[in-house]
């Protein structure tokens, strides 16, 4: 299937459509990426009691993600793309859901530092938040680009340039705020867990990153 077939595909299914469905699950990883925010935002602030309704949220909205994903992956598995296709859309989906997936991991570390007490300063929770904000705005081209994938493949590449745009970005605070967690006079237990925390928002946006690859493969590469 060509370039233009795969669009055409995207673009024809109706109400339950991959698409639409695709989207959903966008929307639910949002929301993950959304409750890890507010609860850094909390941290920042000495909110903990809230924090910890953030981090419940985000739980829940995590499993959600889970269960769009394993439905949508079936439905791809039976469509009338090419095995390849098929195959990007599936790595696409999980990739996806490995943004929901290391913003848990990194709410997991807020959940520790919490039941741990370990002491942590407030510029470190407002760095990490910064990072989840940018990690916010990939997560929405990347929602914007499933939105795209019946129309111009020039608007979905222009939101997959969005998306790298803002993996960048993270990537610059993931050394500044990593530099910031080793010049503090935290003990080692609250280093150690805060730069694991650094480390799965990091990862995180190279997930939206891996999405937004995976796209443009599909609508640039594909030529079956």
């Amino acid at each position: 299937m060509s370039e233009k077939g795969i669009l055409d595909w995207f673009s024809k299914r109706t109400e339950n459509t991959v698409r639409v469905k695709s989207r959903s699950h966008g929307i639910i990883v949002l929301d993950v990426v959304s409750e890890l925010n507010f609860a850094l935002k909390s941290m920042a602030g000495g909110k903990e009691d809230a924090a910890v309704k953030g981090l419940e949220r985000l739980f829940l909205s995590e499993h959600e993600a889970d269960r769009i994903e394993d439905k949508l992956c079936v439905d791809i598995s039976g469509g009338e793309l090419s095995v390849q296709e098929r195959e990007d859309l599936i790595r696409f989906v999980r990739k996806m859901d490995e943004i929901a997936n290391w913003s848990k991991e990194a709410a997991l570390y807020v959940q520790l530092i919490l039941e741990t007490h370990a002491k942590v300063p407030q510029e470190i929770w407002e760095s990490t938040e910064k990072m989840s904000e940018e990690i916010m705005t990939a997560v929405k081209y990347l929602i914007k680009v499933v939105e795209a994938l019946n129309g111009d493949p020039k608007d979905v590449l222009k939101n997959v340039d969005g998306v790298n745009d803002q993996e960048r970005i993270v990537d610059t605070l993931y050394f500044q705020a990593t530099k910031q967690a080793h010049l503090s006079d935290m003990d080692p237990k609250a280093v150690m867990l805060v730069c694991d925390m650094i480390r799965a928002l990091e990862m995180s946006a190279d997930s939206c990153k891996s999405c937004a690859d995976t796209i443009t493969i599909l609508v640039t590469s594909r030529s079956l």
